[in-house]
């Protein structure tokens, strides 16, 4: 059975789907396509967004990586974990905190995280399909706003 959340139409567009409902259909989409090509990849839930956040921000914290990745710390500290198992990334000590350590991509991270990358453009092709370089830049404008109003109220405590 397929999920597709329904759209306006021209002569009515009162009849929106609701913004939560077309989000979740979209996540949900987006998700599986990336997972399924990061399995046979021998990746698991979670570390693609990881390889992809460490790959402009290696030797970030954990805590930067939960920020970033929207993952809470329990998430992050086991996906992490794995990831060192499977020798993708390394933990070190952060300079001058002791509390907090630095996540490092290996040689074997690098690979992984150059296929993830590949894998996001051809995510990134099927959602952007059959729109305009116009509707593009107008539907990530749009997203980005979207983002910054859930996260101002989850700031602001009203999410």
């Amino acid at each position: 059975m397929s999920e597709e959340a329904p759209t306006h139409t021209p002569d009515n567009p009162s009849e929106a789907a609701p913004l939560n409902q077309q989000l979740l259909v979209a996540f949900s989409h987006s998700n599986r396509a990336m997972l399924s090509r990061a399995r046979a990849r021998g990746l698991m839930p979670g570390q693609p967004k990881v390889l992809e956040h460490l790959a402009s921000h290696d030797g970030c914290t954990q805590r930067d990586i939960a920020r970033a990745c929207v993952m809470d710390k329990s998430t992050v500290t086991s996906v992490l974990a794995r990831m060192e198992e499977a020798g993708l990334v390394e933990r070190m000590p952060k300079p001058g905190d002791k509390r907090a350590a630095a996540v490092f991509l290996t040689e074997h991270g690098r690979t992984a995280t150059s296929q993830v990358l590949d894998l996001r453009a051809e995510v990134n092709a099927i959602g952007w399909a059959g729109l305009t370089d116009a509707e593009r830049a107008q539907l990530a404008d749009l997203l980005a706003r979207v983002i910054e109003n859930f996260s101002a109220a989850e700031d602001a405590g009203d999410a």
